[in-house]
């Protein structure tokens, strides 16, 4: 069975005429006739009879036109699909990004992309800065946000640098300070500078932590909005320092990807 066969039974249906059928399709009576012979031996019944030179549908040819029909619409839907692809506007993208991100730095952009790329899937994962680098090497992920790794085979582009700031509990005899120096600080339990040389990868229990009194950290600004917030106090760093968040990639080709960077992100 060919996508030719399949178009001349279709035409010759809907004008149950050949050479109308002919006409319209800009080929010979002599090919409709012949390709329609060749699909009729194929599927061993016949799709149209004949009264008084009159063509009438069968009832194979009735059940065949519906399979016709299913076929030359799923062949029409994979040309566009191939066509977006090619070009793509269709596929899917994988974003990794450091965990407690500042929402505000991605989300307008992915709602934006969306808007304009609407059949590009987009899958959203959080990791730590070292998996978040892992994941990119593997190729599970597309692109990343997150801090630049010393050695690195990955391009990095500056989206946004932050003030650092030191979280430290309510209860601490910090809380009172307007602002705050490092030697003033005792037991750091992370600092964003040195990540993820040290430091724990689970931030929430690294809040808890010092929510209860057990140390410091110093984190980017965005970082203060958390849930532990009630218990603790922000205090801005000095002399002032700032950190900045990448968008990270490799030169490997992917479509999606690139209309990721142009669009969403373009420089």
């Amino acid at each position: 069975m060919k996508l030719r066969q399949i178009e001349y039974f279709l035409e010759v249906e809907k004008t149950l005429n050949i050479t109308k059928a002919a006409q319209n399709l800009y080929v010979s009576q002599t090919a409709i006739t012949k390709q329609l012979q060749l699909l009729e031996d194929e599927l061993g019944f016949l799709l149209f009879s004949r009264d008084n030179k009159r063509m009438k549908l069968t009832e194979g040819g009735a059940f065949f036109k519906e399979e016709a029909l299913r076929l030359m619409q799923q062949y029409y839907l994979t040309q566009q699909n191939i066509s977006a692809y090619r070009y793509g506007k269709t596929g899917c993208i994988h974003i990794g990004f450091i965990k407690n991100l500042d929402a505000s730095l991605l989300l307008p952009h992915l709602s934006a992309f969306r808007a304009r790329y609407p059949e590009i899937e987009v899958n959203l994962y959080g990791h730590s800065n070292q998996a978040l680098h892992r994941h990119l090497q593997s190729g599970s992920l597309d692109i990343g946000f997150g801090f630049p790794l010393k050695n690195s085979r990955f391009q990095y582009r500056a989206i946004k640098s932050y003030p650092l700031v030191v979280l430290a509990s309510k209860d601490s005899p910090l809380a009172v300070k307007k602002k705050i120096s490092e030697q003033e600080l005792d037991t750091v339990l992370f600092d964003v500078r040195n990540y993820p040389e040290n430091g724990s990868n689970d931030f929430e229990g690294l809040l808890m932590k010092i929510s209860c009194g057990y140390g410091t950290a110093i984190v980017h600004q965005f970082a203060e909005k958390n849930r532990f917030q009630e218990y603790l106090v922000s205090i801005p760093l000095v002399p002032p320092c700032e950190k900045t968040i990448c968008l990270i990639y490799d030169e490997r080709e992917n479509k999606t990807r690139g209309l990721f960077l142009r669009d969403a992100f373009c420089t």
